[in-house]
């Protein structure tokens, strides 16, 4: 169904993974970091969680989203 719905809206190919990665990097960078309050909104267990998948990463550089296409093989 996201399948579906990417291709009309003319987005590619899209994950339902990546829906919670955007979401973690979206709720860091309101709360300027902050680990506890993502932490709280994605339900992980631990704010090592959240600190070793996400925090560590500048989701807006290039190179990054490169390097994450490639490894979703886009």
């Amino acid at each position: 169904m996201i399948g579906r719905a990417a291709a009309l809206a003319g987005l590619g190919k899209v994950r339902p993974h990546a829906f919670r990665h955007s979401f973690a990097n979206s709720v860091l960078d309101a709360s300027d970091g902050n680990l506890v309050v993502t932490r709280d909104a994605g339900g992980w267990a631990s704010t090592q969680v959240v600190d070793e998948i996400y925090a560590h990463v500048d989701v807006n550089d290039p190179v990054f989203k490169a390097a994450l296409l490639r490894a979703w093989g886009e």
